[in-house]
């Protein structure tokens, strides 16, 4: 097809907000259609109220790297300064007992190297384990041939119980949101290639400053309008069916030459249901989808809160309903959630029959265990119960492309060699959005 001059952009997470930047910057006429009131998707800004304060949080918390170079270029793209919205700091992975390993500031692979010469709580034999792994990933291009479940694969590669319960579960779990025992092997090897397993900078953590409505899909809204498109929040796109040399929305919402499709993949069928047969091979795969939740448990405390550079892991153990797995203090990075504590509970488990009250209160108490924090004065549970895909051996995701002309797949449910986060929306976005001007 030739190159279109208006994109209709359905879905305004962090993939359609990416494809909606690249497109604008190409000098496309955009039109961003999002349902709900704020932009981001499955990553965006949640207002809740605890302890009678109002507090600006998300609607899930998330932890981002040094890998994530698509993100990065498109805040690149749309003028935000990284170093104003996020704070950088090496990878480090503490717990409360005082196991902890910290890479340094040195170039790869002495920022390994020393991060596992001076890990506490870790045996000897089990940092031989770990470089011995991780050498073979390198050596192998970071394949594994043929695809399993990790928690076998690690146990394979002389991995101890201790270690996979320390560092390689926590690591899975966050990466993926699947448990070790489903989880893919491959998919959680190709995160680590991109992550402790490249240069100091990929490995990075990345903290948000802000909320994640404001980190990038409102900077991207800006810069879609200052280029002449429009953002439509609060717009449901009901379908999108053919028209002269181009594309219909309804209800009543114009014609485009092409469409990015970046909606939830479930809805693909229904509005897009004019171009079903073109579109069998893709809802195909998104009938076969398993998804994983995750909760975000919101506690608000009186007191300054001894969490020790911001953050730490837990020890979970749901038998003795120790549910949280990471901690974050919301106000050491933004003084007006003073008080807030979020807690992480990754991908399903036993807490998913546990009334959201009784979670809390499960999860208060595993922090007076852990952190030695006194009662909360209020707490809140978050619960996404789809939000990512369940990262399992073969997992089949549609590409980009289309056998339509001019409409295009973007979103974290796309064929990637990355699991389903924020930086794999994006990179599907970009590419999504390249399709369209290549």
């Amino acid at each position: 097809m030739t190159r279109p001059r208006s994109v209709a952009v359905v879905g305004g997470g962090w993939a359609g907000c990416a494809a909606g930047a690249e497109l604008a910057a190409a000098g496309l006429n955009v039109t961003l259609f999002e349902a709900a009131a704020e932009l981001g998707g499955r990553g965006r800004r949640l207002t809740l109220e605890l302890d009678g304060v109002t507090h600006t949080l998300d609607n899930g918390q998330h932890l981002m790297i040094g890998a994530y170079t698509g993100i990065a270029a498109v805040l690149e793209t749309v003028g935000a300064s990284i170093d104003r919205l996020v704070e950088r700091r090496p990878f480090e992975l503490a717990y409360p007992d005082g196991f902890s390993i910290t890479a340094a500031r040195l170039p790869a692979p002495w920022h390994l190297v020393t991060a596992l010469l001076r890990a506490r709580g870790l045996a000897w034999s089990d940092r031989w384990a770990m470089t011995r792994l991780l050498r073979r990933l390198k050596v192998g291009l970071w394949q594994v041939r043929p695809d399993r479940v990790a928690a076998g694969w690690l146990s394979g590669h002389g991995q101890s119980d201790a270690v996979i319960a320390r560092l390689w579960r926590p690591l899975c779990i966050a990466a993926l949101n699947t448990p070790l025992s489903e989880a893919s092997a491959q998919l959680f090897a190709n995160v680590l290639r991109d992550s402790l397993g490249a240069d100091s900078a990929a490995s990075m953590l990345w903290l948000p400053r802000s909320d994640l409505s404001a980190l990038l899909p409102e900077a991207v809204e800006r810069f879609v309008c200052a280029h002449g498109g429009a953002v439509r929040r609060g717009i449901r796109v009901e379908s999108i069916g053919p028209a002269e040399e181009g594309f219909r929305l309804d209800p009543g919402l114009g014609r485009f030459d092409a469409v990015v499709y970046a909606a939830p993949p479930a809805q693909m069928g229904r509005v897009a249901s004019a171009f079903a047969p073109a579109l069998s091979e893709a809802l195909d795969a998104i009938d076969d989808f398993a998804y994983q939740p995750i909760c975000t448990v919101y506690l608000k405390y009186d007191v300054d809160l001894p969490l020790p550079r911001g953050f730490t892991a837990l020890l979970d153990d749901a038998g003795q309903r120790d549910y949280g797995q990471w901690a974050f203090d919301r106000g050491a990075l933004d003084p007006a959630n003073r008080g807030v504590v979020a807690v992480v509970v990754s991908a399903s488990g036993a807490h998913d029959d546990e009334p959201l009250s009784a979670l809390c209160e499960a999860v208060a108490r595993q922090l007076t265990r852990e952190l030695g924090l006194p009662s909360p004065r209020a707490a809140r549970a978050i619960v996404e119960k789809r939000a990512t895909l369940a990262a399992r051996p073969g997992l089949r995701r549609p590409p980009n492309a289309t056998r339509i002309p001019g409409f295009v797949l973007a979103g974290d449910w796309t064929a990637s060699d990355y699991p389903s986060t924020l930086e794999s929306a994006v990179r599907s976005g970009l590419a999504a959005a390249r399709l369209l001007l290549s």
